[in-house]
């Protein structure tokens, strides 16, 4: 499916202007409209003891602050837009981060968001979501590395990213331990053949050696832009594909990942 849209979800924190501009960098590349959403919290109710109820005081200025903020991150979309000369539409709703990000993200061809985020998105949205980290460079990825199993969740991916990887000038296959037998890289790289993409197959043993630092090991050497990998279980488990090695690259990675379940 080609991406024609794009969701960006802004928390609000420092220094995501980042995911804006690379939703700027994918629309140009792609042809697609971007929407920017923010999710206000609801104000946190507490009580000092039981039976007393929250100052409304309180209350009110925790709405004013979440306000406030709902507003700098407006303004600051609004600039950054401007400044590109793109058009983004806002998008400002509250609750649940995740819940009302989710439903948002079932009607986008591709959501971008903080790595923070994105491990929970991508199990209730139903839609590829890119976790960008803050210091990563905007742009079209010219180098994709895959990381590759063989699963279903893998091979769902692979699939969601199809167009950001026909886009790229080069692909890597990464396949860490194969199963006996098999020539699941070499199967990939075939598959993806077919599609025009130049695609390298890279066959790793890990040793015992963590999965995730081998991935990221390899996106360094082969300097790849974009790191596309399949998550499997339940958000709030952190179940993941290839023994862990999902949770280790979003916390560590540099470059984008591409996330799909």
């Amino acid at each position: 499916m080609a991406i024609k849209s794009i969701l960006v979800v802004m928390s609000g924190a420092a220094g995501e202007e980042v995911r804006l501009k690379e939703a700027f960098a994918l629309a140009a590349r792609h042809g697609a409209a971007i929407a920017a959403l923010h999710v206000k919290p609801t104000p946190a109710l507490y009580v000092s003891s039981p039976g007393m109820e929250m100052p409304v005081a309180i209350i009110e200025s925790q709405q004013r602050e979440i306000d406030r903020t709902a507003e700098a991150v407006e303004a600051a979309v609004k600039a950054e837009a401007g400044k590109a000369g793109v058009a983004v539409e806002w998008r400002s709703e509250e609750g649940d981060e995740i819940t009302v990000a989710g439903i948002h993200a079932r009607y986008a061809d591709l959501v971008i968001a903080s790595p923070d985020v994105a491990r929970d998105l991508v199990f209730s949205s139903a839609s590829p979501v890119l976790a960008f980290p803050d210091g990563a460079k905007p742009a079209a990825p010219k180098r994709v590395l895959i990381a590759w199993n063989g699963s279903r969740e893998a091979a769902r991916a692979v699939r969601d990213a199809l167009p950001l990887i026909e886009a790229a000038a080069t692909a890597t296959v990464i396949v860490v331990d194969q199963p006996a037998g098999q020539s699941i890289g070499t199967d990939l790289g075939r598959a993806l053949a077919h599609h025009g993409i130049k695609v390298e197959v890279s066959e790793r043993v890990s040793g015992g050696a963590d999965i995730g630092a081998i991935l990221l090991e390899e996106a360094r050497t082969s300097g790849a832009e974009l790191l596309v990998m399949g998550a499997y279980g339940h958000s709030r488990f952190r179940e993941w594909v290839l023994g862990g090695a999902t949770e280790l690259a979003l916390n560590e990675a540099k470059i984008p990942i591409l996330l799909s379940h």
